[in-house]
């Protein structure tokens, strides 16, 4: 590798929706365009905004606000009830319409992606006509969408460079220009520097992005303490490669904060146990076990949060699971009053081996192999458990960080009610 950085060209295209799920609702609603709105997860007043469109960004508010302190801030804002399934489907209107120019290297998350240039398309000229196609394409899918796109020698400069200019900006950052093209910015605005990195360098005297730059490489390993500050040295010098593959994960969970209908034990239960087999669903994609099942609970009245967990010998078997996680819910006092819940499965492993383990799979293997086909044919939750049956409308599947879930998961039969 070179880090002079003396070649030209780039190598990455990366786009990044503007306020997305907040630009959804104001395509799909026009009478919002214009206008503050705060895209929230449940009608409560104790949740978070998940989005807030630019109108909102202009009065201080941003993703993960207080809704109190969003009314605060900007008493005559929107708060418009998140609806998952829309925005995948436009994400998928994106995708498809970004692909129409170049083919799309990695779906970063439900509003980023990742492109990578070959050829002709890494001339500097070349790339940002693409970045200015795929805008045109965006903007054909909805009149409010907006992207901002980086191009880049990596995919971490261009990530960097789509967030300079929002919204609906081009950046470009090229090698002669680095790493002097990134001074500008602030320590925050790094990939991998959080509040407590971002603390950890202002304590090492580290309080610009131009001191963070002219660290010597073994400087900004030891600051990490891990390959991370490596890696970024030679990102930040125009060095093209990607981190390694993620490794198998380690657990399958879901968490949803509980709308006020929900806050008794025994429908936060019912809702917990939905969680749970959602969880235990992706998992079994994949074709894992779960050894374990783990559960916390955040309670009302500052009471002390329960986090607990069970193991057991390595299942797929949904009554099963259920089952375990029930013995787990023994430890929430029947008083309570619950208004978080995350739950899941861990302790993952391939088909466990057993040396009195049939060839033939029992009865629960092939009832669980049924029913998820059934389902997939049918539509999710066309056949459940019916200890679930009270809250199949409560704790949809929600979009989280990274790559989207298939629209699948959002087609559940009990909206069809």
């Amino acid at each position: 590798m070179n880090p002079s950085g003396a070649s030209s060209g780039v190598q990455w295209l990366f786009a990044d929706l503007n306020a997305y799920f907040a630009s959804v609702e104001q395509e799909l609603r026009p009478e919002l365009r214009g206008r503050p709105i705060g895209v929230i997860p449940v009608e409560a007043e104790s949740t978070c905004c998940i989005a807030v469109s630019y109108e909102a960004k202009r009065y201080g508010l941003s993703g993960g606000i207080h809704v109190s302190k969003a009314r605060e801030l900007c008493p005559h804002i929107t708060l418009v009830k998140a609806r998952p399934p829309l925005y995948i489907e436009y994400h998928d209107q994106i995708k498809a319409a970004i692909e129409r120019c170049i083919p799309i290297q990695q779906v970063m998350s439900c509003d980023e992606f990742a492109c990578r240039l070959i050829g002709r398309e890494c001339d500097p000229l070349r790339a940002t006509e693409i970045a200015y196609a795929i805008k045109r394409e965006i903007r054909s899918v909805g009149a409010t969408l907006r992207c901002s796109i980086g191009l880049g020698p990596n995919r971490f400069l261009a990530k960097i460079a789509a967030d300079v200019l929002k919204p609906d900006g081009l950046m470009l950052f090229d090698r002669p220009m680095l790493p002097q093209a990134l001074f500008g910015l602030q320590l925050s605005d790094i990939p991998g520097v959080g509040h407590r990195m971002e603390k950890r360098l202002r304590a090492s005297g580290i309080t610009s992005v131009q001191q963070l730059c002219n660290l010597r490489r073994d400087q900004m390993s030891a600051l990490w303490g891990n390959v991370w500050g490596d890696r970024m040295w030679l990102w930040f010098r125009g060095e093209d490669f990607l981190e390694p593959a993620d490794k198998p994960k380690q657990s399958f969970s879901r968490q949803h904060i509980l709308p006020p209908n929900c806050r008794n034990s025994e429908r936060a239960r019912a809702v917990a146990i939905k969680l749970m087999l959602s969880a235990a669903r992706r998992m079994r994609e994949q074709g894992i076990w779960a050894g374990a099942v783990f559960l916390h609970v955040g309670f009302a009245n500052q009471r002390r949060a329960l986090s607990a967990e069970i193991r057991f010998s390595p299942s797929q078997s949904p009554a099963v699971l259920q089952a375990q996680l029930i013995e787990l819910w023994k430890e929430v006092p029947l008083d309570a009053n619950p208004t978080d819940i995350t739950v899941g499965v861990c302790n993952l492993t391939s088909e466990p081996m057993s040396l009195f383990r049939n060839e033939q799979k029992d009865a629960r293997e092939r009832v669980t192999e049924t029913v998820d086909r059934l389902n997939a044919r049918y539509g999710l939750n066309s056949v459940y458990l019916g200890s679930i049956h009270s809250v199949r409308r409560e704790a949809p599947t929600r979009i989280s960080f990274g790559a989207p879930p298939p629209r699948a998961e959002f087609e559940d039969t009990a909206d069809r009610e």
